[in-house]
């Protein structure tokens, strides 16, 4: 209906995974990049994992576009099946032919091992791609990992392509099946466009249905990818229901209201809140006998002047009881201190807002903590002050944690007062396309302290959402106890303990690329980029790499970059991405970089399970 009235050749946001309407952002780009350099390699298993509807199908269908010389491939769909049906599967895949009656585990193993074996022999290289891999029954998974034991005395005879959900990085977590995750030599991880991306993928579906003018308006947009999320996916859903109603409305363009009603329609409900409920009588009766209590116990000369302020925050939801406690600086007889955005966290940069540098802060519990002129570091942090747990309960902190986070765009910005740039302001869609500029990236990722100290970059972390709005908190240093935060009013300290439990363990780093701007240097690349890495590795006291003028990313340097990988508990991939150069960085100790951890030894690896490079 739609495409007769804008001018469009077919549908243009059609979910079918049409090759013509192909578009790679820069990560499907890195993962397409991912999977073509494990096709080259001999043995073990690539990941490529991403939520539902992200693009992985397409990244696998643009492989097969593309595939590099002499890979044969074999393609499950469907891999909901036990053992003995995923190996005939196989061996359809592979075209290999299997008598009626020669379909057991063993026999089939046997010809396909045969089959492996000549292909080898002709220089072919045998890739097995499982689509939907999070379905594997850990059975079938194990029976999977036993076809890469087919080898020679060299050579791994099949590469496997592992691509599924999140949940297939959790399935080979497991303990049982540690043996499939030690192999896996590649690891990437597909995300949701940002909302730059989002634009540039709808204009170029637009494009390639004939229209060179904007149906959609920069508003629009702006609305499509914050209902979207900017899953590709969806973004088609949305795009298509919205030109539908522009064409019934007889609209020209598609404009955020028309986008506000196609959300509707397509999420099934509606976006309206609904009324907040009356607080009932016999509720608020209670309430307040329980007040009267707590205030006869904090005592009068406090009553006197916040029972009011606390019995209203109470029933508001405003204030919880473990908050209740005194403020900073106050006791009776004494006049309360100016608010501090954590009133239950040690404060790291001074005493109360107006008092001096240098001069004495007051914990929680009313012990004396160092100012500025006394910075608190790893040496000291068994002499802080902590919270009496008999006096708060053991989530105040945390719930004050989870208040006091910001949206991305704010605490980027104290991120990078670290890096020594200071910004006005950022996108709030996406702040991170705007510090390309500084000559920064940012990198996201998901994992613990222990990575975040591996990497030892100051880091924004994740907090529990409410009401669905993405909030972070600006870590800024890190000792064994308590993590620094970077706020607006000051640095404070924050016990980890509270810190973890309000943390999703999802991350992002800021991290200084290579001169080139490349994220990605590999086999493949060329030019500055190699001679940069090569620069770079050769400074490391143990990587045995020689100094060269070479701007090919040959075998040697490949083994060097695979070694240092090893070395500080990354993949050993071969590929120089910003994990990589991260570390690099830290082990030449390059000037400018902000660190995350105090202690002397902040470039040692820590202790960790292999990550992406």
């Amino acid at each position: 209906m739609y495409p007769k009235y804008f001018g469009l050749k077919e549908p243009s946001f059609s979910i079918a995974p049409d090759p013509h309407y192909l578009f790679l952002s820069e990560q499907h780009k890195e993962a397409l990049a991912h999977l073509l350099y494990g096709a080259g390699e001999s043995g073990g298993f690539v990941l490529l994992t991403g939520e539902v509807g992200t693009g992985k199908t397409t990244v696998c269908r643009a492989f097969l576009e593309q595939l590099p010389e002499g890979v044969e491939v074999a393609l499950i769909l469907n891999p909901a099946v036990t053992a003995n049906e995923l190996l005939l599967n196989i061996c359809d895949e592979f075209r290999i032919p299997v008598p009626e009656g020669e379909r057991s585990v063993k026999a089939l193993v046997d010809r396909l091992n045969v089959y492996l074996l000549d292909a080898h022999g002709k220089g072919r290289r045998p890739v097995l791609i499982i689509d939907e891999a999070q379905s594997l029954r850990p059975k079938v998974l194990e029976q999977v990992r036993l076809l890469t034991n087919l080898e020679t005395s060299k050579h791994k005879l099949l590469q496997i392509f592992l691509i599924g959900q999140p949940e297939l990085r959790r399935l080979l977590e497991r303990d049982a099946l540690r043996q499939i995750n030690q192999r896996v030599t590649a690891r990437f991880h597909l995300r949701p466009f940002t909302r730059e991306e989002t634009g540039d993928y709808i204009r170029h579906r637009v494009a390639v249905a004939g229209v060179d003018r904007p149906l959609f308006s920069a508003a629009a947009i702006r609305r499509i990818y914050s209902c979207s999320g900017g899953v590709p996916r969806l973004v088609n859903i949305l795009c298509d229901r919205a030109l539908l109603g522009a064409c019934v409305t007889r609209s020209s363009q598609v404009t955020p209201a028309i986008v506000k009603r196609a959300a509707r329609e397509v999420q099934g409900e509606s976006i309206d809140k609904p009324p907040r409920p009356a607080v009932r009588p016999g509720f608020a009766a209670a309430a307040a006998f329980v007040l009267a209590m707590i205030a006869g116990w904090l005592g009068y000369a406090w009553v006197s002047e916040d029972a009011a302020g606390l019995l209203a925050d109470l029933l508001t939801g405003e204030r919880t009881l473990s908050a209740a406690a005194p403020r900073a600086g106050e006791g009776p007889g004494e006049g309360a201190a100016p608010e501090s955005p954590i009133s239950l966290l040690v404060a790291s940069d001074g005493a109360a807002d107006g008092a001096p540098p240098g001069s004495v802060g007051l914990a929680a519990s009313g012990e004396e903590v160092p100012g500025e002129d006394a910075p608190i570091d790893a040496a000291s942090a068994d002499t802080l002050p902590q919270i009496d747990p008999a006096r708060f309960e053991p989530d105040a902190l945390a719930e004050t944690l989870a208040r006091i986070a910001m949206p991305e765009s704010d605490a980027l910005r104290l991120l990078l007062l670290r890096w020594g740039v200071e910004v006005e302001s950022l996108p709030a869609g996406d702040p991170c396309a705007r510090v390309a500029s500084f000559g920064l990236g940012c990198e996201r990722g998901q994992g613990d302290l222990d990575e975040l100290r591996l990497f030892d970059r100051p880091a924004l972390l994740r907090v529990q959402d409410a009401g669905g709005a993405r909030r972070f908190l600006a870590l800024s240093a890190l000792d064994e106890s308590f993590g620094t935060l970077a706020l607006p009013s000051g640095d404070e300290l924050a016990p980890l303990d509270r810190l973890k439990s309000v943390w999703t363990g999802d991350y992002i780093l800021v991290w200084q690329p290579p001169p080139t701007g490349s994220a990605l240097i590999g086999p493949g690349t060329s030019g500055e980029s190699v001679r940069w890495l090569r620069d770079l590795l050769a400074k490391v006291p143990a990587s045995g790499l020689p100094a060269s003028d070479s701007n090919y990313y040959d075998t040697e340097l490949t083994r060097s970059v695979r070694a240092f990988q090893a070395s500080r508990g990354l993949v050993a991939d071969g590929i120089a991405g910003p994990r990589t150069l991260m570390q690099l960085h830290n082990a030449v100790d390059l000037p400018g970089v902000p660190r995350l951890v105090r202690s002397s030894d902040a470039s040692e690896p820590a202790s960790t399970e292999p990550t992406e490079p």
